[in-house]
């Protein structure tokens, strides 16, 4: 497998680019280059290893949260709903269940009409259960 070796592409020397960057005068640093970028680096300061970011106040206080929540699913998951609160539940048959969903339904069509422009049509006739 032999292949012709590439022609040397010398376009961009007579780019109009590179004649200006050749007319330009060179940068130069200032007197006080080195003192500046000194002064940045110690600004910056080192980076924190894993284990003192993981430790920050930040991400403990989130662990904090989901190991709270965590715990309180698990307590009320764990004791199960009461008695009296299994019987106070409606059925979806129940004729509450149907005038909840009536309201309900009613509500989102008049949000719908004061804010056409946030639905598609789509959206609309899926409203309006046609």
């Amino acid at each position: 497998m032999h292949r012709k070796p590439l022609q040397p592409d010398d376009s961009w020397e007579t780019d109009a680019v590179w004649k200006l960057l050749d007319q330009a005068p060179p940068a130069t640093a200032g007197p006080r280059f080195v003192h500046d970028t000194v002064r940045a680096a110690r600004l910056t300061g080192q980076a924190q290893p894993w284990w003192q970011r993981l430790l920050a106040p930040a991400p403990l206080a989130g662990f904090a949260a989901a190991s709270a929540t965590i715990l309180v699913f698990a307590v009320l998951s764990w004791i199960g709903p009461s008695p009296e609160s299994a019987s106070q539940t409606a059925t979806l048959d129940s004729q509450q269940a149907a005038a909840i969903q009536d309201i309900a339904e009613t509500e989102t069509l008049i949000a719908a009409v004061d804010q056409l422009d946030d639905f598609s049509d789509t959206e609309l006739v899926s409203l309006i259960g046609f």
